[in-house]
């Protein structure tokens, strides 16, 4: 970066001058300017920023650059500029080929040519009277002050295809890009091109070169205290074509982006207009105004800071567990339904709550989240020539941006002596009758049945979402699961059921029409791999012979894990985005051996959500 001082300017105005028509001036130094009417112009010409905020503001709304990467409306610092213009000479046929654009940043349309910006400068200690001007940087940014300047490294074209998705004018007529690059992209900083009113699309001119440019004209002493307004940063774009062979027609359009990322930026100014000369020139290296095309005009953008909008989202969970799920009972409308009589609703809710029993009546004696394992004929005792079963569900939503995760925490069936029936442990098994076991899944559907998971934007593999299985092993002469929810309409055919026709019946509950409601589920959440597998076959009774290989035996598995008991065991998970109206079926097995103790066995499974926020 140059630096300027009260002596130097006097006794190098000149020199200075000439030294910067060489690099890249779009007029002659200290000489009148080259006015619209002397050139062909470019016509219809625009600027596009990225951001309008100054430079010095690129945090977002919390002071941090969490939701402010560069080309962000939120950043000033590291800003795009995007032009759109049309040509007035017509470059396709002839030698005269568009060899160089330029984009020349300066405080005023005509003239002399200053960088905008609000820095201030500092005056040099060892000679009295000299100053330099302040970097952008920190410093100057916490006096909210910037300068405009144009920082590259190493920059290179970006691909069409990539960044402007629809190529076609008669649906993306003005060549909107639809993708920018991450922060971190080395290369594929800008591109060139235009569109092609034959078969009407966009098109990319490569063979682009890009260089950055101080070329500032106006150099003058200003105010009592001598300090010169030169920022001495780079104000100036160019973008050369060696090659030579880029012409345009009459009345084209042509765009050009810059993008920004973390090495190649442009840094608005600290307050106020600004405006950008453009030119195109017949020679990529004497960009003098001999070899101007179309050009002698400026586009004009002002810095604004935004309107910073500060609100409040509170964290949010409902979770419930229970032994009903209310989608399985029939809603009439009115008083009398199942629904009605276990939760006083006449019609099902979006997400409703798990209710703990069928009868939520304040008279009823019913016992709340009791499920009994067993033989319903024998007091529900346990045999060793089958295997018994229960379920109870749960229902979590939560807004924590990081997920949740569901946990369970308990002990084995024991009696009152210390009995107990054995748990399986951390590792999964399929029941096995005649030994003792005593463990738990979720009926959701296993990860392998699972994989790939659901995309619910390309909806691929829409039912891989880990559903609900409602199904039980509950038939005639064959009662070895039992529920809370025996009589809910919805599971009136065991082997095949599901949530009751009412929950989405129009004219009663009709949740298919509301946009927030879908089946139960437990997508997003997913269940660990030694949990996933309790929907199933128990108990060979219920194998279909003749199907699927796969049904053709037990299929499920469950464990139990005794340390839960003192730390909590999770049973699914999900780490990166809300969790909506999920919901986890658990299902419990009990197996004995002959020499099992006699007594009466219980335990209790508490469990446990812990949103990530």
């Amino acid at each position: 970066m140059r630096t300027y001082t009260l002596k130097s300017i006097a006794r190098r105005g000149t020199l200075l001058g000439a030294a910067f028509a060489i690099a890249a001036s779009t007029f002659t130094p200290f000489a009148p300017a080259v006015f619209a009417d002397a050139l062909n112009p470019l016509t219809d010409r625009s600027l596009t920023l990225s951001s309008s905020a100054p430079g010095w503001d690129y945090l977002d709304g919390s002071g941090n650059a969490t939701y402010a990467p560069p080309n962000s409306g939120a950043n000033g610092q590291k800003v795009g500029n995007t032009f759109d213009f049309k040509v007035s000479t017509n470059t396709a046929s002839g030698t005269d080929k568009v060899q160089a654009i330029t984009f020349q940043y300066c405080t005023t349309p005509a003239g002399n040519c200053v960088a905008p910006g609000n820095n201030e400068y500092t005056e040099d200690e060892d000679e009295e009277g000299e100053f330099t001007r302040n970097p952008n940087g920190p410093a100057e940014f916490a006096e909210e002050r910037s300068d405009l300047e144009v920082v590259i490294d190493a920059p290179t074209e970006a691909t069409l295809a990539t960044r402007v998705s629809d190529t076609s004018s008669t649906t993306n007529a003005d060549g909107v890009v639809t993708s920018v690059p991450v922060p971190a992209t080395a290369g594929g900083n800008f591109m060139v091109y235009y569109l092609d009113e034959t078969d009407n699309t966009w098109k990319q001119s490569t063979g682009w070169a890009m260089d950055v440019a101080n070329n500032e004209t106006g150099n003058v002493i200003d105010g009592p205290a001598g300090v010169p307004t030169a920022t001495g940063k780079n104000n100036e774009i160019q973008l050369t074509h060696a090659a030579g062979t880029q012409g345009f027609l009459s009345g084209q359009r042509v765009k050009v982006v810059f993008f920004a990322t973390n090495s190649n930026y442009i840094t608005n100014p600290g307050e106020g207009a600004f405006f950008v000369r453009m030119n195109t020139y017949k020679d990529d290296e004497a960009l003098t105004s001999e070899n101007v095309i179309d050009g002698g005009v400026t586009v004009a953008n002002v810095m604004n800071l935004g309107i910073q909008i500060t609100t409040k989202v509170l964290e949010t969970m409902d979770f419930s567990v229970g032994t009903v799920d209310p989608y399985t009972l029939e809603a009439t409308g009115s008083a009398g339904s199942q629904l009605h009589t276990a939760n006083n609703h006449t019609v099902h809710n979006p997400c409703e709550a798990i209710v703990t029993r069928m009868d939520g009546t304040p008279s009823s004696t019913e016992p709340r989240n009791r499920i009994q394992l067993g033989d319903s004929d024998s007091e529900f005792s346990l045999a060793t020539d089958k295997t018994y079963s229960g379920h109870s569900y749960w229902r979590l939503s939560s807004n924590s941006s990081a997920g949740a995760t569901v946990y369970y925490s308990g002990n084995t069936l024991t009696n009152t002596v210390e009995d107990e029936i054995k748990p399986i442990g951390a590792t999964a098994e399929a029941p096995q009758v005649g030994s003792e076991q005593f463990g738990l899944a979720l009926a959701n559907g296993t990860l392998t049945a699972n994989d790939p998971l659901w995309d619910p934007v390309a909806n691929t593999n829409p039912t891989h979402v880990f559903p609900v299985n409602y199904n039980i092993e509950r038939s005639t002469g064959k009662v070895y699961e039992n529920g809370a929810d025996n009589a809910a309409a919805g599971l009136a055919n065991p082997l095949a059921a599901g949530v009751h026709s009412s929950v989405t019946a129009a004219g009663i509950s009709n949740l298919g029409a509301n946009a927030s409601w879908h089946s139960p589920r437990l997508w997003p959440l997913q269940p660990h791999a030694q949990y996933d597998r309790g929907a199933g076959i128990v108990n060979s009774d219920y194998i279909v012979a003749g199907g699927d290989p796969a049904d053709d035996m037990i299929n499920t598995a469950f464990a139990f894990d005794p340390t839960s008991m003192l730390v909590p065991v999770p049973l699914a998970s999900q780490d990166n985005q809300v969790v909506n109206c999920v919901t986890g079926k658990m299902r419990y097995i009990a197996n004995i051996e002959a020499t099992t103790p006699a007594g009466i066995y219980t335990t209790k499974i508490n469990y446990i959500a812990a949103p990530q926020y």
